[in-house]
């Protein structure tokens, strides 16, 4: 452990210079602006609807050209209002007791116009009201036709008009089939939605279970490759600074690059997790801040990503989000991203010219964009055999074993034996980039191949 000796120290130094004032006030100001965009939300969302008016339109004027036994427009309004305050009652989850159906239309006037053309209906509708239309329906080749004439004195709006026209199209609808010789418990069927779905013998239907194998998998590899994205570079750049500059040789002789190298990792690491861990717990704070100030507010209200939290907490098992568990897919999603950032170091330590950084992030580019896909698409099909090497390849750990750990797919047991795999590849790997470091240091401003790089790995320091 001497070759480590006086790590602390460039984590301290590299600390010190990368987490500057401004990078504090920016994540400050992105956590507080999380906190306060989450409560606006919040009390948006729960700002209850307007209740519902009558509508502007007193008289309907209809032109029935279809063929068909006229419609009764009231009565259809009267069911069809019936019909939308079931199904709103039945997609609520806690409905109003003292709710009752509301007809929007209740005090419109539907008339029979026996105009011979539109152009005496609308003169009709125009002497009769000011807040009244004019609905032609006729028969056409493809089917039936419902157009709404606006006469020019009156005060209806063309919105109002077309809300209209939808309602009067399904009470149509309702008539056409009354009229094929359905009872009304028969047409009531006819109208019910179907709904398909499909389950496979001995499957899992839990929507909670399905929901985690679906998001949460994405999740993990999107925040891991994000996070990478922004930190990875800094790694890269912070371990080849020195190499670029010409003091790697001055540095060599007061520290070894063991320590060298795990300094400056460690230090980028725990910034990037730190201030991600800052931004999560705003969001929560926001979340749940939010959702309190919005009750005070609005008694009835529920934020929904709250209910769906609680959900999954109460349905995904007696195994699984237990805090054990939950505080390991932690340290493992901690430790993973430690171990890309180690491979980003290693990129840092090829690295022989400023220009070759763009090059060189490929590097741990390509590992974490394939291992996540591997994890997320065996996942998603269910691929047991993969997603069980998958948990102990060390590039994969990170995206797959937090899941697993999460879901109780797997013991904590097993998730301690994924760790300790990743903890001890992100050492050699560690031991891999400062022996790069050191052995090229002749080499600066050289392009380095791939063979020069194996030759200074295997040769003795």
């Amino acid at each position: 452990m001497k070759n480590f000796r006086g790590w602390k120290n460039v984590y301290n130094f590299t600390r010190k210079n990368a987490c500057s004032k401004g990078y504090k006030a920016v994540t400050a100001f992105i956590a507080l602006l999380i906190i306060g965009a989450l409560i606006v939300v919040n009390i948006i969302a729960g700002k209850p609807p307007k209740e519902e008016t009558k509508s502007n339109i007193e008289l309907v004027e209809v032109m029935d050209q279809s063929g068909l036994n006229a419609t009764d427009f009231s009565a259809q309004m009267e069911q069809l209002a019936l019909k939308n305050f079931y199904m709103k009652q039945a997609m609520e989850e806690n409905p109003k007791e003292d709710a009752k159906p509301f007809n929007k239309y209740s005090d419109v006037q539907f008339m029979a116009c026996d105009a011979s053309t539109k152009e005496e209906a609308v003169k009709m509708a125009d002497e009769a009201s000011t807040k009244s239309i004019v609905v032609v329906i006729t028969k056409t080749e493809a089917g039936y036709q419902m157009e709404g004439i606006l006469p020019s004195k009156t005060e209806i709006s063309t919105s109002d008009c077309e809300e209209l026209l939808e309602s009067m199209k399904e009470c149509f609808q309702s008539n056409k089939l009354t009229q094929a010789g359905l009872t009304v418990e028969q047409l009531t069927t006819v109208m019910q939605p179907v709904d398909a779905s499909y389950q496979s013998v001995g499957e899992d239907t839990n929507i909670a279970t399905v929901l985690i194998k679906i998001l949460v998998p994405m999740l993990f590899g999107l925040i891991m490759y994000f996070l990478l994205m922004l930190h990875g570079q800094t790694v890269s750049k912070s371990v080849s600074t020195e190499k670029t500059s010409k003091l790697m040789e001055t540095l060599l002789t007061s520290i070894h690059p063991y320590a060298l190298i795990t300094g400056k990792i460690l230090a980028i690491a725990s910034i990037a997790i730190t201030q991600f861990l800052t931004w999560v717990a705003a969001a929560v704070v926001g979340l749940y801040g939010g959702n309190f100030v919005a009750q005070a507010m609005y008694p009835d209200y529920q934020n929904s990503v709250v209910t769906v939290i609680n959900f999954l907490r109460d349905n995904i098992g007696e195994s699984a989000l237990t805090l054990p568990s939950v505080i390991l897919a932690i340290i493992i999603f901690c430790i993973g991203f430690l171990f890309y950032c180690v491979i980003a170091g290693v990129a840092g330590c090829i690295i022989s010219k400023p220009e070759d950084v763009a090059s060189a992030n490929s590097l741990f580019i390509y590992p974490i964009v394939i291992s996540w896909l591997v994890c997320y698409f065996a996942s998603a099909a269910e691929n047991t055999v993969v997603l069980t090497v998958a948990r102990y390849i060390p590039f994969t750990i990170p995206f797959g074993v937090p899941v697993d750990l999460l879901t109780g797919t797997i013991s904590l047991v097993q998730g301690i034996i994924s760790l300790a795999i990743l903890l001890i590849f992100s050492i050699l790997l560690i031991m891999v980039s400062a022996r790069i470091y050191k052995g090229l240091v002749l080499y600066n401003g050289e392009k380095i191949s791939f063979k020069k790089v194996i030759q200074v790995i295997k040769a003795k320091q």
